[in-house]
């Protein structure tokens, strides 16, 4: 009976830190976000916080796997006792549906941020593609303009007669 208090417990705080972790994952999806929209993306800042995303998301799974494995195992007697335990459930039920909703806007930002970094990277192609076709041109150019001029021409014409 009390270990049962404890795992519903530990079963909610479960929940509790899931939801936290979610709302840490949601404020650094709109900060992707912010840096994706800016005229020069900082591409070490962008990594940084896809890093701390990926930290996050690993914590999220540790959690989810305690979850499972202590829910295995009080899972029957929750149902069972459901209403000694009924605040408790009723809390953990709305903590549900608050990881659903975040889980669905963070789905949607990553599916945005997704398109924009796309988009941000076909952008620096087609500048790295112009650039190399720019230096050879001008390479071209120069190497045409030096075959022009031979040793023994003179750059200058005398127009004394």
């Amino acid at each position: 009976m009390e270990n049962e208090k404890v795992y519903v417990t530990v079963l909610h705080d479960s929940l509790q830190r899931k939801v936290g972790l979610l709302k840490q994952i949601l404020t650094l999806a709109t900060h992707q976000k912010e840096l994706l929209e800016e005229k020069r993306v900082d591409m070490d800042r962008f990594d940084a916080s896809v890093e701390q995303e990926m930290n996050l998301l690993q914590g999220m799974q540790e959690l989810d796997q305690g979850f499972e494995n202590l829910y295995g195992q009080i899972g029957t007697a929750l149902k069972d006792k459901k209403y000694q335990y009924q605040s408790q459930i009723l809390e953990m039920q709305e903590a549900i549906r608050e990881i659903s909703r975040l889980g669905m806007e963070i789905q949607g930002l990553e599916q945005q941020n997704k398109q924009r970094f796309q988009k941000y990277l076909l952008e620096q192609r087609q500048e790295i593609k112009r650039f190399k076709m720019n230096n050879k041109t001008a390479n071209t150019y120069h190497q045409n303009m030096s075959d022009q001029h031979r040793q023994w021409q003179s750059y200058f014409l005398d127009e004394k007669k």
